[in-house]
């Protein structure tokens, strides 16, 4: 059985293994990751970030990591090991993260995907986001066009 559950610094290394064998996974260096997986880093500027883990009991198979500012939450990654794809764990990560958003007041969720990753864009879509745009050249190596998507929230106060 899979749980999702918050991820912790502590869980770096495992986390960085995964997204080297996800090739659709943004691949920052280690800081960068850090930044995620310390929750609420940057409470006082208005900036939060949120990771989650999915979790096999013996390995983690997948992630979702957010970065809250103010009002708009941007979905910066979320990747399924290959072995664990089409389980519905990566519509369990976005669930969560959905619902962290809700929470924590987002009025929307917004994220970049290549343009070219067709199965990506019919997740995102299915999930009920909307294509809202296009950034030219955004992505490096290989180059390729980001289309912007997003998704209004609704918040209970």
């Amino acid at each position: 059985m899979i749980a999702i559950r918050a991820a912790t610094v502590d869980e770096i290394d495992r986390v960085l293994s995964l997204a080297a064998r996800v090739p659709e996974a943004p691949q920052w260096d280690r800081t960068a990751y850090e930044r995620f997986l310390s929750p609420d880093t940057n409470i006082r500027s208005n900036i939060r970030s949120a990771a989650w883990l999915a979790d096999d009991g013996q390995e983690i198979v997948g992630f979702a990591m957010v970065t809250l500012v103010v009002d708009v939450c941007e979905l910066e990654s979320i990747g399924v090991a290959e072995d664990f794809r089409k389980k519905g764990i990566g519509g369990a990560l976005l669930n969560t993260a959905l619902e962290w958003a809700a929470q924590q007041g987002a009025r929307k969720i917004e994220l970049e995907v290549r343009a070219s990753n067709e199965t990506a864009i019919r997740f995102y879509e299915r999930a009920g986001m909307m294509r809202e745009g296009v950034r030219r050249g955004y992505y490096r190596h290989p180059d390729g066009d980001a289309l912007l998507m997003g998704k209004g929230l609704y918040s209970e106060d």
